[in-house]
Order: structure tokens, then C-alpha cells, then sequence
């Protein structure tokens, strides 16, 4: 079966679709091979033998060489006497117009021509007999040589019809005038029709040549008109994408904003994730009076303790605090899921918990957050400047009792 794969280069379907992955890569690699060995046999007997392989009846293309022996090359518009596009498209419309009016004139030459070829056919033989002397009476026999030289000098009365009929058919012109010109003068007459013929392919070109023009100009200005309004639509088009990209941009900054604050601003039940959990609430009390009363976390410069922090307290306790606080009320309060704080803000709809770091800096978990030397400055901070959900810190939650700060600091506080 592979070499009759290999030999015709293809693979059934159902048999392709019945092989796994690891099956079909082998077989690419197989039939691959055998396409490059084929192909080095090819190529070793064009090498040996170039003419047997050659193919008849092959077209090849020769380029003209330049002065420097490379093939040469013209650039429309480089040289001083290279026509424009527009004298060049002119000259080409002149060209078609031209064509067109001498065909129309070579066509109503030939049926000039044998409309006249059938008048001259059709025209009766005019015969005029020469003038004859018609003894009136028998006086005449008795007249003298003079009387008879009178006679003969006076005009004969012209009684051929023939000539009369065509005389008031053609009006002014003589018909043996005509006549005579046409079998007589040949010469003259192909001088006058070359001559129309000339004069009306002249004119016949200077008018389909203008008709060309305006057609070219109606169709300019369609196409203009078309791409105004092809403009107009892509401008539509355009703002209707760009509002959609707009709308999808505000979608995504609520999203990473929403991953932000769930990042930063998690509630205390999700702080066992958290790496490093204290192990009890004795621990976090003998954490704060080593690592944070020293760096006076929740003190003011007169050691005195900020009205706004609570020692250690539950989230319910918090909650229960700021439930019949005005909007922007806070508290902070020492957690007993992080080395760190809480900070419980009272929002218009309900209150929010935010974690505080407290390592070399305090900022809330998360990125792209600023980093204060102390907690006092972090609590400052966002006193002016909103928290991730866009709220200012505004006063301080009043406490219930100072039994959390005694169970903190001892007596003194």
C-alpha cells in the first residue's frame, strides 16, 4: 500500500482519515522524500542529456540589449519628450475617430458611387440630329443664292422631345454637360470626389471626436458622482466601525477593570488563598506590635490612634459599623487572613472590602497600584484621588468601644 502511495502521490481519503497524527506525519515525510528523490533523478538526467529533455516548439523571449549590455528599459514620463497620459489617450481617441470617419466615408462613397453608376445606366441616349435645311415651299426652288444663305443662317426650331424632357427634368444644367463630364472628364470628377471624401472624413472625425470626448466627459463625471456617493457610504461605513470599535473598547476596559477590582478589591472570604495565612488571631495581634506599631501603621505623628482605624475586627462587625453610615464612610481594620490590612468602605449600594499590603510599601493587592510609604499616606491618598471603583474616601466610621484597641495596644490606648 505505501508504495503504491508513494509511486501515484496520493492518498485515498478514507484511508487518510482512518490514520492519527503521528501516522499522517510519518506518511508527509514518506511521499515527501520520495518527491525530492524523483526530482534529483530528473535533474541528473537534464544535466547529462539537456537536449532530450528540451521541449519543442518552445516559445523564448529575447530582450534588446542597452549600451551597457543589459536589457533595456523605458520609463513612461522620464524622458523631456515622453507624452502625458492625457496627450497620449488623446491622440489615441483622435486615431479611433479618424478610422471611424473614413470607414463611414469609403461606405457612403461606394453608394454614392453606384447610385450614380445606376443613373447613368438608366439615362436614354439623347440624339440630336444635326441641322437640316427644309425646303418650306416649292417658292424656295425659285429663290436666289442670297435668299438661301438668309435662310440657312436663321436658328432651327428645336422639335426633339428627349432633349426638351431632360432639359426641364434637370432645370439649368445642360444634360449633355453632364453627360460629358462624367465620360469625358473621369480625372476630374475622382479629384473632386477624393477631395469630399477628404473634407468629410475631416469632418466626420472632428465630430466623432467631440462626441467621444463628451461621452468621456459624462462618463468622468458618472464615475465621479459614483465615488462621491461611494465615499459618502465608506465615511458611514467607517464612523458605523469605529463607534462599534468604540463600544468594544469600553467593553473591554469594563472587563479588565472588573478583573482589576476583583483582583484588588476581594472580599475577606477569599483570603485563605492567599500565600502565607496567619494562623490565628493571637499571631496577627504579635505581627502587628513587632512589625507595624514600630512603623506607627494606624497612628497619627502624636502617637495617638487615627479615627479611622479599628484595630482587629471581624467583616461582619464592619459591616454592622458602616450599615447606618453615609456613603464614603471607612474604617481599617487588621485581617486575619493576610499580614496585612482591610480596608471597608460604605458604597451606595453596599460595603466593599479592600486588601491592604503591608510589606516594604502599602498598596491594595493587585497591579498597576500606587505605593505609600505608610498607611497614613495611603489613607491621604485616596482621600483625593478615588479608589478602583471611582469612590473618595470621606470620613472616618466612629467606633463601638475601644475594646478592640485595648485587646491591641494594652491600656494605653
Amino acid at each position: 500500500m505505501l508504495q503504491q502511495i508513494l509511486q501515484e502521490m496520493w492518498v485515498d481519503p478514507e484511508i487518510l482519515a482512518g490514520l492519527d497524527e503521528e501516522q499522517k506525519q510519518t506518511l508527509f515525510c514518506k511521499m515527501r522524500e520520495e518527491q525530492v528523490r524523483k526530482w534529483k533523478i530528473w535533474d541528473d538526467q537534464l544535466q547529462t542529456d539537456p537536449i532530450k529533455h528540451r521541449k519543442l516548439n518552445r516559445k523564448n523571449v529575447t530582450f534588446m540589449q542597452g549600451s551597457n549590455g543589459e536589457p533595456w528599459v523605458w520609463v513612461m514620463g522620464e524622458h523631456e519628450n515622453d507624452k502625458s497620459i492625457e496627450d497620449i489617450l488623446k491622440d489615441e481617441a483622435i486615431e479611433k475617430a479618424r478610422r471611424l470617419a473614413e470607414k463611414e466615408a469609403e461606405e457612403l462613397r461606394k453608394q454614392v458611387e453606384a447610385e450614380l453608376s445606376e443613373y447613368i445606366d438608366l439615362t436614354p441616349k439623347i440624339e440630336i440630329p444635326p441641322p437640316k435645311l427644309k425646303i418650306e415651299d416649292d417658292v424656295d426652288i425659285y429663290c436666289s443664292v442670297d435668299e438661301l444663305r438668309e435662310k440657312m443662317t436663321k436658328p432651327a426650331r428645336n422639335n426633339n422631345f428627349t432633349f426638351n424632357y431632360y432639359n426641364s427634368k434637370l432645370g439649368m444644367f445642360d444634360t449633355r454637360d453632364v453627360l460629358q463630364e462624367i465620360s469625358l472628364n473621369t480625372q476630374k470628377v475622382a479629384q473632386r470626389v477624393a477631395l469630399w471624401e477628404k473634407r468629410l472624413t475631416e469632418e466626420r472625425t472632428c465630430e466623432i471626436f467631440q462626441r467621444m470626448q463628451k461621452k468621456r466627459m459624462e462618463t468622468a463625471k458618472e464615475a465621479e458622482e459614483a465615488e462621491k456617493k461611494q465615499e459618502h457610504l465608506w465615511k458611514e461605513q467607517e464612523r458605523k466601525a469605529k463607534e462599534a470599535e468604540q463600544q468594544i473598547r469600553e467593553i473591554a476596559r469594563k472587563a479588565r477593570e472588573q478583573h482589576r477590582l476583583n483582583s484588588a478589591a476581594m472580599l475577606d472570604n477569599t483570603y485563605s488563598e492567599v500565600s502565607g495565612v496567619p494562623p490565628g488571631k493571637q499571631a496577627v495581634l504579635e505581627w502587628y506590635r513587632k512589625s507595624e506599631l514600630t512603623k506607627k501603621a494606624g497612628m497619627d505623628v502624636m502617637n495617638n490612634v487615627e479615627p479611622w482605624f479599628h484595630g482587629l475586627i471581624t467583616r461582619l462587625e464592619a459591616e454592622s459599623l458602616l450599615s447606618d453610615q453615609p456613603d464614603g464612610t471607612f474604617l481599617v481594620r487588621l485581617s486575619e487572613r493576610i499580614w496585612g490590612y482591610a480596608l471597608s468602605y460604605r458604597a451606595p449600594d453596599k460595603c466593599k472590602h479592600y486588601l491592604v499590603n503591608a510589606g516594604k510599601h502599602y498598596n491594595f493587592f493587585g497591579t498597576n497600584h500606587v505605593e505609600h510609604k505608610s498607611l497614613s499616606d495611603l489613607i491621604s491618598y485616596h482621600r483625593q484621588f478615588p479608589l478602583s471603583g471611582g469612590e473618595r474616601l470621606k470620613q472616618a466610621c466612629p467606633r463601638n468601644g475601644t475594646a478592640s484597641l485595648i485587646e491591641l495596644l494594652g491600656e494605653s490606648a
